[in-house]
């Protein structure tokens, strides 16, 4: 028979291990075809007309209620992490785990070709794709980054600690 002490105390490791579950998820992000571009002084020269006419359609998009304009890419790579992290639910494990999904980003901030790069636990792959999914529209990509779209890499992993 556990006394009331030992009862609080395996309620108080429970906790314990929930919060390190919690604060083990980490994640990373990686971008491709992403050169960072000074926008005040262009060193491949002038843009062309189409190049700003462009421009001048893609800031039309909106930024939702509530949020900032993200500005650079850079920072728009530190926002979409988060905001995938956010909407995900992990898959709880005895074991870590890493999963690394790769999407597309478009201009407005919707999202295409959705897909596990890698994974450790296929049992989790859901979660994470739903995770992606369940955050677009994301963002749409800062007036300075001249693509229509970018494409993103994202770490999402699970510690058991």
């Amino acid at each position: 028979m556990l006394g009331k002490t030992n009862i609080l105390k395996v309620e108080n490791m429970k906790k314990s291990l929930i919060l390190l579950a919690i604060l083990g998820l980490s994640l990373s992000v990686f971008a491709f075809d992403y050169i960072p571009k000074n926008t005040e002084s262009n060193p491949f020269g002038s843009k062309s007309g189409s190049t700003v006419q462009n421009n001048q359609k893609a800031e039309q998009t909106t930024i939702p209620a509530g949020m900032r304009e993200i500005k650079t890419i850079d920072e728009y790579f530190r926002y979409l992490p988060r905001e995938v992290q956010r909407h995900w639910t992990p898959k709880t494990s005895v074991a870590d785990y890493s999963i690394t999904v790769e999407f597309i980003v478009h201009r407005d901030g919707t999202i295409s070709g959705v897909r596990i790069i890698s994974t450790d636990y296929p049992n989790a792959n859901r979660a994470v794709l739903d995770a992606v999914k369940s955050g677009a529209p994301y963002q749409p990509l800062p007036k300075s980054y001249t693509k229509d779209k970018v494409k993103a890499q994202i770490v999402l992993e699970y510690r058991a600690k």
